[in-house]
Formats: structure tokens, sequence, C-alpha cells
């Protein structure tokens, strides 16, 4: 453990805690992806099966069970409590797009052939892309508000901190794990446009994050 990687897991709670919320404080889920929910809900999932077959650390285990009940908890809220506000129209991104290719990937490039090592290389691949539905329904409603904002921001800022905590093992241990930098930098990657607008609107003090319309 080392401060990037514990500021970065910290960023990450933060994230979901200010999503979550956000849901249940206003009793609406407007603005939010269901369907970027569903695909971390099966990262984590499909992440940390070892929390039954291993043990690292007290603080391991209880971050990947906060996780995976927040996760699951956010989903409950967005298609059971407050199903009622989930615009599904501008929800409207082909997650199948991104499953299919995960799935091949992860049976191609992957460390072993076991079917923990798979899934828990399913997750991680997933994971770089499972915001995507979430910025496609930023980009076609033209807007997000600021505390939708500031649940992506830390998001990113999670990734952010992973990189540098791989520098700072590859420095110190001279570990280097290939799946996991790779798959962190193509997600850091989508974050970069929308930590611009970030910066220069919506902490000037603008409500909402307003951008251009898809043609």
């Amino acid at each position: 453990m080392n401060i990037f990687r514990l500021l970065g897991d910290m960023c990450h709670l933060v994230a979901i805690i200010i999503l979550f919320l956000k849901i249940w404080r206003s009793k609406s889920c407007a603005g939010i992806s269901g369907k970027s929910q569903v695909l971390f809900a099966l990262v984590f999932t499909t992440r940390y099966l070892d929390l039954f077959t291993s043990f690292i650390s007290v603080y391991n285990t209880v971050m990947k069970v906060v996780f995976l009940v927040l996760a699951y908890a956010t989903v409950y809220l967005i298609y059971l409590r407050f199903r009622s506000t989930y615009n599904s129209e501008s929800d409207s991104f082909r997650v199948e797009f991104l499953l299919v290719p995960v799935a091949g990937l992860s049976f191609l490039e992957n460390y072993a052939f076991a079917p923990l090592e798979i899934l828990w290389t399913f997750s991680i691949y997933l994971e770089s892309v499972a915001i995507l539905p979430q910025l496609f329904m930023i980009t076609k409603t033209g807007e997000a508000e600021s505390i939708t904002t500031h649940y992506l921001f830390f998001l990113g800022l999670y990734r952010a901190l992973y990189l540098a905590n791989w520098v700072w093992r590859y420095h110190t241990e001279g570990f280097f794990d290939q799946i996991a930098v790779v798959s962190g930098v193509v997600q850091t990657i989508f974050y970069c446009d929308f930590f611009y607008l970030y910066f220069t609107k919506v902490l000037r003090g603008s409500g909402k994050m307003t951008l251009p319309m898809p043609v």
C-alpha cells in the first residue's frame, strides 16, 4: 500500500458515495446512466470473487464489500426505488458493443486461463469502458448537473492516482501489471475532455456543465 493507491481508493469511494447520496437525497436519478452503474456492479462482482477464496487484509476485504454494497444499492435506486425518474431514452448506449469485445479479449489476453483469472481480467477491461454510457448520456442531453460532474471528477481522479500508484510500484518494487496499466491509461484518456470542462466551467460556479449537442 502506498499513498497514491490509498488516495485513489478514497477518491473512488467518495465518487460512489456522492452518486448514491445524490440519488437518495433528491429522490431522482435524472441524468444518471443506469447502464454505467450496472456495468460497474458487474465489474465489482467479477473482480471480487476472491472474497470467497483468499484473505489479504481487513482493509482490502472491507473496501471490497463496501464497493459491492454501494454498487448494487445504486442500481436498486435507479431501476426500482426511483425508476419513474430514470430517463431510459437518453440512456441509450448499446452496452453489448462493450460487453462482447471485452469478454472476448479477456479470454485472449490474460495471465492464466483459469475461471477466476479470466473474470478478474474481464473486470479490468470492462472498468476501462464502463463509464462510456454515462459520458454518452451527458453528450446526448447536452448538460450535466454539478453533483454528477463531481462524481465523474472523483472517478477520473481515482484512475489518475492509480496510474501514479503503478509508476511508484514499478520504480520501488519492479512491479508492472500490463493489463491493469494499459486499461487504466485507456480509462483515464476518456476523462481528459471532461477534466478540461470540469475545471473551466463547473469550478467557476456554473450550476450545470453544458456540452455541445451531437449533430
